[in-house]
């Protein structure tokens, strides 16, 4: 993994009381905005890539995806999209996205609660052994134009480095598999996948103030 992101002024502007913070990323993975230039330069780059593979059929279908995609990531708090823009070997391009978003307690206390929560309800824990994230999993269904596919959801939470624990930073790596494969011969991939956004996950470091 190569790459160090440093986008939060330019994300949230210098008055922000989100705290910097870093990330390492794979090789031709990149770091975007959650906001609307940053949805048509992605949507520009998956038309170009469906043109280069002759379907331009799934085109509007892609556009009405992403905007639905990007309406969801500001009404979640969203301020960052991690995603792999730049094909591996072999035109490798993984169906995976990591989006970092601000959480806050409710009624202004403590986050503790909702990590009591996740721990009961949703089997969280720390991830790998690192105890400043609690990590839980979950899995859904989407529809995609007249098609459906499975998401399989990893999801990170780390309390802000200030006092009373009250604002967190999620970050949640969502990857997108079929559903009409009996033999589930996708697992092994999305297994891949999650491993992959364990990693990213675990460069994470607050800037020193």
């Amino acid at each position: 993994m190569t790459g160090t992101m440093t986008l939060r002024d330019e994300l949230l502007g210098a008055s922000t009381a989100l705290p910097g913070y870093s990330l390492v990323l794979p090789s031709g993975w990149h770091e975007f905005p959650a906001d609307a230039t940053a949805e048509r330069h992605l949507t520009g780059l998956a038309t170009a890539r469906l043109r280069e593979q002759h379907r331009p059929d799934l085109d509007a279908q892609l556009r009405a995806l992403t905007g639905r995609a990007f309406a969801g990531l500001r009404a979640s708090s969203a301020v960052a999209v991690y995603l792999q823009t730049e094909a591996w070997a072999d035109e490798l391009v993984l169906p995976l996205s990591i989006t970092a978003s601000v959480r806050t307690a409710p009624g202004g206390g403590s986050l503790d609660d909702i990590v009591s929560e996740l721990i009961r309800t949703r089997g969280a824990s720390a991830l790998h052994g690192d105890r400043r994230f609690v990590r839980w999993e979950s899995d859904s269904k989407v529809a995609v134009g007249a098609a459906t596919v499975g998401q399989h959801t990893v999801a990170y939470l780390t309390p802000f480095p200030e006092p009373g624990r009250r604002r967190a930073l999620q970050f949640t790596a969502v990857a997108t598999h079929p559903i009409d494969d009996p033999d589930e011969s996708w697992r092994p991939v999305v297994e891949r996948m999650s491993e992959l956004a364990d990693a990213v996950v675990s460069t994470f470091e607050w800037h020193r103030r």
